[in-house]
């Protein structure tokens, strides 16, 4: 079996709780969804099978201090069947397996949690979505999902975000454990969403929030501010 790969990279982890953390990046190519401010855009990459990414990790962890592999995308549980091959040889080598995913999928979830220690779950905001898609319900499922593991949440906010949604974000991770972490990223101008978020707005949304969580942070893009990956 085999998966289509953008890059498998070495950086540090530039989003969420874990800033900063050395991790080894298997970027799978795909996604469910076309976010305004995707600043990925999914190449076709190229096909690889299980040995030529463990062989590609091995030779990385090689010259590094990374004890953790971020499965990112793209939306990496598209492949979820080829994870359930690939995670199992990573954790043989005592990895941790860190998720970065959409949150809109979780069946496909399912399949794999028993391998995931770290769930980075985005929640898509409808102002950020072609036709304003909403996700609430599925997004609800996922987080529910997720709590047996290490996860937070990730919103990014946008010049269209409301406050309407920050409360309804906020509100179903009340719902279902308000320790979960919410990190309120500041967008990064790309793809269609070009205007930078001020940072007087960024602790509007978080003060709104902190009325109804416990653990509320605002978090831009490091990796993007230091240049790498």
């Amino acid at each position: 079996m085999q998966a289509r790969i953008a890059d498998i990279f070495l950086s540090v982890q530039g989003e969420g709780i874990y800033v900063g953390q050395p991790q080894i990046f298997i970027r799978f190519s795909g996604c469910n969804l076309n976010c305004d401010f995707c600043d990925t855009p999914s190449p076709k990459g190229r096909p690889y099978g299980v040995l030529d990414i463990v062989d590609s990790v091995d030779s990385l962890n090689s010259s590094s201090a990374a004890n953790t592999i971020s499965i990112t995308g793209g939306e990496p549980l598209l492949y979820t069947d080829f994870l359930k091959l690939i995670l199992p040889q990573f954790k043989k080598k005592n990895f941790r397996i860190y998720l970065e995913t959409n949150g809109t999928l979780p069946g496909n979830l399912a399949k794999v949690l028993d391998f995931i220690d770290v769930i980075a779950m985005d929640m898509k905001l409808p102002s950020a979505q072609k036709k304003e898609r909403s996700f609430w319900a599925t997004h609800r499922d996922f987080l529910n999902r997720s709590r047996k593991k290490d996860v937070f949440v990730k919103v990014v906010v946008t010049g269209k975000t409301t406050q309407g949604e920050i409360k309804k974000v906020a509100a179903i991770i009340d719902d279902i454990d308000s320790g979960i972490p919410l990190v309120l990223q500041p967008v990064t101008p790309a793809n269609r969403m070009r205007k930078k978020v001020s940072l007087n707005a960024m602790f509007e949304f978080q003060k709104l929030a902190k009325t109804i969580l416990k653990d509320v942070r605002v978090i831009p893009q490091i990796h993007r501010i230091l240049g790498a990956k």
